[in-house]
């Protein structure tokens, strides 16, 4: 019986110790070979990959030769950051499905993949816990002034009194505002009913009754905006979803509001946010994401006393990426199997 071959292309996040879970393939009729992504050799240059292709396109990154020169006669391919471009794809003679072991697939090209009928699968929640963590300990920081106290230790000073004095509150007595219910947006939720925070939750690409089914409460966007003391975003940044959050979002905030995003710099209007910590119409923010990364020492948010700032570590953790292989290996192991995959995009 002739043997699916399969490529793995490993890298500095993703790394070949990880992949090597995926040899474990040729239990069910594979043939398993990889390269290493030399370009991406650390977490530095692979976020910055990410974002370059987040903003241009699967088109921004160039072709990881190596990747070019050994494709043409597999089956499978299965990438970190790798481009998928229609270059890879045009290569191919035999390409039956494409893994990129990210949440997102932009390093894919989805139009040419599917043109070709070849099909497309991500890690989608791979860093659902990482995020989730993180969004709650950035309300936390943000409204106990964690950080704030932190940076002013280190400076010698001792402070007991923060911008923020008139409403810290514990989160028992908080309404959080989830925007987006998937597989993020969820388990922030999970995490709060050990706080018991009140959890009120808005998806725009969700029925509301599916959001009921779950346990709880769907309100419309503007009853979330309205009532929330936390607004943390996750939904997908997308034509539908740019600068979602903007100056009429945050009119309709609370003063004593603080906003936070660990999703993508893309969905909310920066100038708006900025405007509404200087003039303090919101009560303060926390923020991992930015327009542009690293953040330039000149930017704005530098000089407010209401913010949380993270260098887009949300997802970070030695777990994402095993997640994501895990993840992708079973997606192919059920399609050498002839069993549906789970995570097919296209």
């Amino acid at each position: 019986m002739k043997k699916t071959k399969i490529l793995l292309v490993s890298d500095g996040g993703v790394t070949s110790k990880l992949m090597e879970k995926m040899f474990e393939l040729e239990k069910y009729g594979a043939e398993v070979s990889m390269i290493e992504d030399k370009d991406m050799y650390a977490m530095g240059p692979i976020t910055d990959r990410m974002l370059q292709i987040e903003l241009g396109g699967v088109a921004a990154a160039l072709t990881y030769k190596p990747l070019l020169d050994v494709c043409k006669d597999k089956d499978i391919i299965v990438v970190h950051v790798a481009s998928i471009n229609e270059e890879i794809i045009n290569a191919c003679e035999n390409l039956k499905v494409a893994a990129v072991l990210r949440g997102g697939y932009e390093n894919a090209d989805v139009e040419a993949l599917t043109k070709r009928g070849i099909k497309l699968i991500n890690a989608p929640w791979r860093s659902a816990h990482a995020v989730a963590d993180f969004t709650v300990g950035m309300m936390i920081a943000e409204n106990k002034n964690i950080a704030r106290s932190n940076k002013l230790l280190h400076e010698g000073k001792w402070c007991k009194n923060f911008v923020n004095q008139e409403y810290i509150h514990d989160m028992r007595a908080c309404t959080v505002g989830i925007i987006g219910f998937g597989y993020i947006g969820r388990q922030v939720a999970k995490r709060l009913s050990g706080f018991d925070s009140k959890v009120i939750i808005y998806d725009p690409f969700m029925d509301p009754m599916d959001i009921a089914k779950a346990g709880y409460t769907p309100v419309t966007f503007e009853e979330l905006l309205a009532q929330s003391d936390f607004i943390t975003l996750h939904i997908r940044l997308s034509e539908k979803t740019t600068k979602f959050i903007g100056v009429k979002e945050f009119s309709q905030m609370k003063s004593t509001a603080y906003f936070i995003n660990t999703a993508r710099a893309g969905i909310v209007d920066t100038e708006a946010l900025i405007n509404a910590l200087q003039t303090k119409s919101i009560g303060g923010a926390a923020i991992d994401v930015f327009d542009e990364e690293p953040l330039p020492i000149d930017s704005p948010f530098l000089k407010l006393e209401n913010i949380t700032l993270t260098s887009h570590l949300a997802g970070t953790s030695c777990d994402t990426m095993r997640n994501s292989v895990e993840i992708g290996f079973d997606d192919i192991k059920n399609y050498l199997q002839g069993l549906p995959m789970q995570n097919v995009r296209n």
